[in-house]
């Protein structure tokens, strides 16, 4: 019997590698997952671009799964000038090395999930029409109306090329260009493209190691620790495979310490409908909540806060007061718990009223020990004590003479440090530690805290005088979950933070990991959301971080609502936000979210939101 006949009838893909890591089966079904195999596609030649051959390239995120494509790479298509870098998605249509024609291009940098990115127009003779779905995950290039479609679940380089000579397809990107060399930049820089043809292999995979097969990644690590004998076999597990998402089930053949080889059965789950619609649905309800708050802000303040993420009505609140805060040099305090924010938002206030010219000096009073926080406020005098500086010493307060302190904690200073501290508030002036005159300042205070002051004063802890000294001008952080429509832009921009810090490219979340962490009530909040983050996009090894590496603590939590519940949840949240925001006026408030009349009132009703 014709074991790879039988093989190839298996309904998922199926590769069997030996103990020196050479694969001896590769079933049809694998071959087509992969992309050794073409099933269905547009017929060309194996050839290389040359020059005069019109190149259209779609990418969704420059440097990615394009070859590390780079600008320097784009020049041979004689593209005007743009400031496009790593990371931006674009649009480019030229002719290979052809100066007498110049390019096109369209570059997006921090689009919203919902939109797609297009171009459309006449270039050399030809319509050319580029659609990148970033909802849907496809990018689609029609030269002339005739289409050619990708799929992708992170981040793509795709690519046609027509002939200059003949005017016929030369190539077209097809699943599977990783395994046969043939990424954007290879491409660029005129290396060799193989054939498409129905049904004929691309690449043979027989009597190949599987290392140059697969990119390595972690199932490539899991084979050949299975090979080795470390009883490495899992069923079901989602990997990727040359970045296509596949579920994995790895068997050993044999003992377990002494295999023969092992079975990778594969399936294909780069369908969207299956990976990424639930994922897709969340984002587009907190994306459109997030974009109609950030359309509607009438003064303009969200703009001016460079480093604060999120335009939630709590968040617009916590930006217009800090604005106005700007605007005067009295004390301010920042309240809320622990992980909000709250020395982002001082900086903040700092940079909008003195920039970058006056000093800022911020002060963790937890950090200081009591026997130390009047000398390391105040400073001292030379040989004010055993073991001061011969110069004495400046404290906090005189090097932030002309800008900022921010005392964080303050909560937990010292009572005697807080009567020096009243001082300082009420005259401007302070005494060193064995000092006979005072020193003069002109110094902004903003104070901070996670506690309860009120409470701490009716506890004796927190002198009540200071109390109404430094609330002056109130802020108050909101938690997380509060905000939940601010979730997903921070997720993003921690992401990317993290990503330049700890040199890991940036990767998308599954549906059920969104959808855990949507449902979580963050008690540390952001400073919690980015732990969690980070530890995720460690230990993930594929570009889309599944739930089971979200690691938060669900057991104490309410009940998740389901998927149908979270997004109703968003929903009448977006209606009541954009009722206040228009004084209940009805007609205004469905214009702003964008819904019909009719659809509107049956919101309303559906909602039990009085019309009043």
């Amino acid at each position: 019997m014709d074991t790879s006949r039988l093989l190839d009838e298996i309904d998922e893909g199926f590769i069997y590698i030996d103990k020196e890591g050479i694969v001896k089966a590769y079933n049809q079904v694998a071959k087509e997952i992969t992309g050794v195999v073409f099933s269905r596609t547009s017929i060309h030649s194996a050839g290389r671009i040359e020059k005069g051959d019109l190149v259209v390239i779609a990418n969704n995120r420059m440097g990615y799964d394009d070859g590390n494509l780079t600008v320097e790479d784009l020049s041979v298509l004689n593209l005007p000038y743009n400031d496009l870098k790593a990371g931006d998605a674009f649009i480019a249509v030229g002719i290979y090395g052809d100066d007498s024609y110049k390019g096109i291009i369209k570059n997006w940098r921090n689009k919203a999930i919902n939109r797609k990115l297009k171009y459309s127009g006449a270039f050399a003779g030809r319509f050319i029409e580029v659609i990148i779905d970033i909802v849907e995950k496809s990018m689609e290039i029609a030269v002339d109306s005739v289409p050619y479609i990708m799929h992708y679940t992170h981040a793509i380089g795709h690519m046609v090329v027509i002939d200059g000579a003949t005017g016929v397809l030369k190539f077209h990107q097809a699943r599977g260009y990783t395994i046969r060399k043939e990424t954007v930049r290879d491409l660029l820089s005129q290396k060799p493209f193989r054939s498409k043809v129905p049904n004929e292999e691309s690449y043979e995979v027989l009597h190949k190691k599987i290392g140059d097969i697969f990119e390595y990644n972690e199932l490539l690590s899991k084979i050949y620790d299975s090979l080795n004998g470390k009883a490495c076999y899992f069923e079901k597990t989602f990997y990727q495979i040359n970045k296509r998402p596949t579920l994995c089930t790895l068997q050993p053949i044999g003992e377990l310490d002494a295999p023969e080889g092992v079975v990778l059965k594969i399936v294909d789950v780069s369908n969207l409908e299956v990976l990424m619609m639930k994922r897709n649905e969340i984002l587009m309800k907190m994306e459109m909540a997030n974009e109609s708050l950030l359309t509607e802000g009438a003064d303009g303040v969200h703009q001016m806060f460079e480093k604060i993420i999120g335009s939630s009505q709590p968040m617009q609140q916590v930006m217009h007061l800090a604005y106005k805060a700007s605007k005067s040099r009295s004390t301010i305090l920042i309240t809320g718990e622990s992980g909000t924010g709250k020395s982002l938002i001082a900086k903040e206030i700092h940079r909008l009223q003195d920039g970058k010219s006056k000093p800022f000096i911020s002060v963790n009073c937890t950090a200081i020990p009591n026997t130390l926080f009047e000398s390391e406020l105040f400073g001292y005098e030379k040989g004010a004590f055993t073991g001061a500086e011969r110069t004495g010493k400046k404290g906090f307060f005189e090097l932030a003479s002309g800008g900022t302190i921010f005392l964080d904690e303050i909560g937990e200073l010292p009572l005697e440090v807080q009567g020096k501290l009243l001082h300082v508030l009420q005259h401007k002036s302070f005494y060193k530690v064995g000092a006979l005159q005072p020193t003069h300042v002109n110094v902004r205070v903003i104070a901070a805290t996670n506690v309860n002051l009120e409470e701490a004063i009716a506890e004796k802890k927190f002198r009540e005088d200071l109390y109404y000294r430094i609330n002056v001008f109130p802020i108050e952080m909101p938690p997380l979950r509060d905000r939940k429509s601010d979730l997903y832009p921070l997720i993003r921009n921690i992401m990317e933070k993290l990503s330049d810090e700890i040199e890991i490219p940036v990767k998308d979340f599954s549906g059920e990991a969104l959808d855990k962490m949507v449902s979580y009530h963050w008690p540390g909040n952001v400073r919690e959301l980015e732990n969690v983050i980070e530890r995720a996009m460690n230990i993930s090894d594929a570009d889309i971080i599944e739930s089971d590496y979200i690691t938060i603590n669900l057991r104490h939590e309410v009940k998740p609502l389901n998927m149908k519940e979270q997004l109703q949840e968003v929903e009448k949240s977006m209606i009541l936000e954009a009722l206040e925001r228009n004084e209940f006026k009805h007609k205004e408030t469905y214009e702003m979210l964008g819904l019909s009349r009719s659809v509107y009132y049956e919101k309303l009703k559906k909602y039990d939101i009085s019309k009043s």
